[in-house]
């Protein structure tokens, strides 16, 4: 089901001291898989270190992030997964009771959605549909 694990996720709240900590100290390659949800209010960057995909998420409004940070602070916010098919993904986690969150199944946009914390033993795991353009930010 799962093609690989695409990247794991840091919550911050100042992304630029964390990029400076990430990037320009502990040599990691910045990737131009970045930019901005003004809709779920966060931004992102993601980069390469040790040869593994890291992204930093910051909040820049209302949203999921700001309220994560605020109840949890900040450190690992989630990791995520490729499948090569979302609706099959989705009907896994139903017939196997695991609660989705936030399903996003337009083919306009990035077809992801999340698996609940409190059925994976306290890892927010997101799901996405892997197509040429996500390999292209892969890398």
């Amino acid at each position: 089901m799962f093609k690989r694990l695409d990247h794991v996720s840091i919550g911050v709240f100042d992304i630029e001291a964390a990029q400076k900590l990430f990037c320009d100290q502990l040599g990691g390659e910045l990737l131009k898989d970045a930019g901005s949800s003004n809709d779920e209010g966060f931004r992102w960057i993601t980069f390469l270190l040790g040869g593994k995909k890291i992204e930093l998420v910051s909040p820049t409004g209302e949203g999921g992030v700001g309220r994560y940070l605020d109840k949890n602070g900040e450190g690992f916010h989630h990791l995520s997964f490729s499948v090569s098919d979302l609706e099959a993904a989705k009907e896994f986690c139903d017939t196997n009771h695991l609660r989705v969150l936030g399903y996003n199944p337009e083919p306009s946009s990035f077809r992801h959605f999340y698996m609940h914390p409190k059925d994976t033993f306290g890892a927010l795991i997101q799901v996405f549909e892997e197509t040429d353009n996500t390999m292209d930010l892969a890398e």
